[in-house]
């Protein structure tokens, strides 16, 4: 179904493109929401084709070592593994420079640049090997504010990227803007947050996605002096639908629907939905670090210290949503718990180390580079062993899966 969603999209991208002007614009950057919307022609490329090359933009890789066999697979950052046997994973595709979603048991999109500020979007067959480009927009989502996102949605209509731009006062600021077909839209913007962090994981990552159902966008960067909190927009009119407050440091959208997970670096995780508002998640303390769902959203995976004040001894949990328990996967130092399938995680060994010396970071600990894998069912520990050159390394990316539910 979804292989032919896809050349659905194909054509109906290619129709749109080529029968409606795709709007564009670069107003100044005035805080708060604005209405700005224009539209201009659309981006080289997002008719089909390849673009040419871009001077200084590092060009999409593909690089596949096998075919699916119709077992289940994971997105971990550029990578995409087989995991019928989460144990003896096997690597099918590595795409760099670029930003990947799965698509269909088959095939995954990926995005290059288009001109000077365009972005297409291609699949790719991993079967095949053959690709065709299925939609474009007058936005860079590579290189943005927010590094390269992935903020687009199956059905090509939508995309969100970060701007930088200078304030009225000519400070440093981001700009969140909405493409909805044909218009490009500013909806706001904040100041640029100090970002530096002596620390194992850095500062929290920029919040750029839009919920499963397409209707809202999250974004922001709540994080430095004169932080700006998170926003939630919904995309039918671009209007502003909820300001979360500066302690929700991260979010995470549900599998289905729009229903938001809230937390931060301290205190207890929350939910919100624009039907509903805000709601505790019963028995869910802070999710910290590298959090992520299960590919059925009924779990969520997620690293912590056992003692934050002291930011020492890591260790990895998940928290059930339906039965409100948070479990400790295991005692031992852990870091980077991600989920692979249903009812499988992968994470890494963590080690102490003298920060004295060059090869130790300054919190004394590292990753040893060995993974384990744990079945939750049972919660027994094992290695996981990859064929040379498979490996995969820190940091771990929460997952996209196939199948997705």
């Amino acid at each position: 179904m979804r292989a032919l969603l896809a050349l659905g999209i194909a054509a109906l991208m290619a129709a749109a493109c080529a029968g409606s002007p795709i709007a564009s614009s670069s107003p100044s950057a005035k805080g708060g929401a604005t209405s700005a919307r224009t539209n201009l022609p659309s981006p080289t490329g997002a008719k089909g084709g390849s673009p040419s090359p871009i001077p200084g933009v590092p060009a999409p890789f593909v690089g596949c070592a096998a075919k699916p066999t119709g077992g289940p697979m994971v997105l971990i950052g550029q990578a995409i593994y087989d995991v019928s046997d989460p144990v003896h994973p096997k690597l099918l595709c590595r795409v760099n420079n670029t930003v990947t979603h799965l698509f269909t048991q088959d095939t995954f999109t990926y995005i290059r640049r288009s001109g000077d500020e365009g972005t297409e979007v291609v699949l790719h067959s991993m079967g095949s090997g053959n690709e065709s480009v299925i939609a474009g927009w007058p936005i860079k989502l590579l290189g943005s504010a927010f590094g390269d996102v992935g903020a687009w949605t199956p059905d090509g209509d939508h995309a969100a990227t970060a701007v930088s731009a200078k304030d009225d006062a000519g400070d440093q600021a981001i700009q969140i803007w909405l493409f909805a077909q044909p218009s490009k839209i500013l909806l706001y913007s904040f100041s640029q947050p100090l970002t530096d962090c002596i620390c194992r994981f850095g500062v929290a990552r920029p919040t750029l996605a839009f919920s499963a159902d397409g209707q809202y966008l999250v974004s922001g960067w709540p994080v430095g002096k004169g932080a700006s909190p998170l926003r939630v927009y919904r995309v039918a009119d671009a209007t502003l639908a909820q300001t979360l407050d500066l302690g929700d440091v991260e979010a995470i959208w549900s599998r289905t629907g729009h229903h938001l997970y809230l937390t931060g670096l301290a205190g207890k995780s929350r939910s919100w939905t624009p039907e509903d508002g805000f709601a505790p998640l019963d028995g869910a303390t802070a999710w910290p670090y590298r959090l992520g769902l299960s590919p059925d959203g009924s779990q969520v995976a997620y690293t912590a210290y056992l003692d934050p004040s002291t930011q020492a001894d890591l260790r990895v949990y998940v928290y059930d949503i339906a039965t409100h328990q948070t479990r400790l996967l295991t005692s031992q130092m852990r870091s980077e718990v991600i989920f692979v399938k249903d009812g499988w995680v992968w994470y890494l060994e963590e080690a102490k180390c003298d920060p004295a010396l060059p090869s130790c970071a300054p919190w004394g600990t590292a990753p040893t580079g060995k993974v384990f894998a744990m079945n939750l069912s049972t919660g027994v520990e094992q290695p996981v062993t990859f064929r040379m050159d498979e490996t995969v390394t820190s940091p771990l990316s929460p997952g996209e899966f196939w199948p997705n539910s």
